[in-house]
């Protein structure tokens, strides 16, 4: 009878814990990116270095996308971090089952956000375009602010080949990586 009551109390604990937070997008998990090394090594110990944090609160009836008050997005591309809230994100494709017969299949997931300025004008709208990698990894192929109708390009398209994303002073980004925060924090 015991082992019974015990069982049973188990599996009633079990039904009042709360589910765990949508991970993001299929193909772009919440999480720390950190900027890749020039050459292709790891600096997610950097604390220094361009980065972005991302927080999608996707809906398990739909996991590709969300439309409405979404999370949030903050780029550290250089100076002072922005925070946008997400208002609407969309993967074009999912990982398949085996990411090593995906033969560097690339996934599109774009992401647009509002950033309020805190001296009360009008918010900014985002349009953000970063391509996963079959790896992984992260690259921000554009990001795009709007001030008074007119674009700001934070990060433009490159068009040199292997080049797929450039800062507003030219300088070339190279993938970011996906970081344990432990990591980012302990330096």
């Amino acid at each position: 009878m015991l082992i019974a009551t015990g069982l049973l109390a188990a599996i009633l604990f079990q039904g009042t814990s709360t589910p765990p937070e949508p991970p993001g997008l299929p193909a772009l998990p919440n999480g720390h990116y950190v900027e890749r090394l020039a050459d292709g090594g790891s600096a997610c110990g950097d604390a220094s270095g361009r980065s972005f944090d991302l927080d999608i609160r996707a809906t398990p009836d739909n996991p590709s996308g969300v439309d409405g008050d979404a999370g949030q997005l903050v780029l550290a591309l250089g100076g002072e971090a922005a925070r946008y809230r997400v208002s609407y994100a969309l993967s074009l494709a999912e990982p398949g089952p085996f990411p090593e017969l995906d033969h560097g299949m690339r996934i599109i997931n774009l992401v647009d956000g509002l950033h309020t300025p805190a001296d009360g004008s009008p918010p900014y709208p985002l349009r953000s375009i970063i391509v996963t990698n079959a790896n992984g990894d992260a690259e921000l192929v554009s990001a795009v602010l709007s001030y008074d109708g007119a674009p700001i390009i934070l990060v433009s398209s490159a068009r040199a080949q292997g080049v797929h994303g450039a800062a507003m002073n030219g300088a070339v980004l190279q993938p970011f990586e996906r970081c344990v925060v432990e990591d980012v924090e302990a330096h």
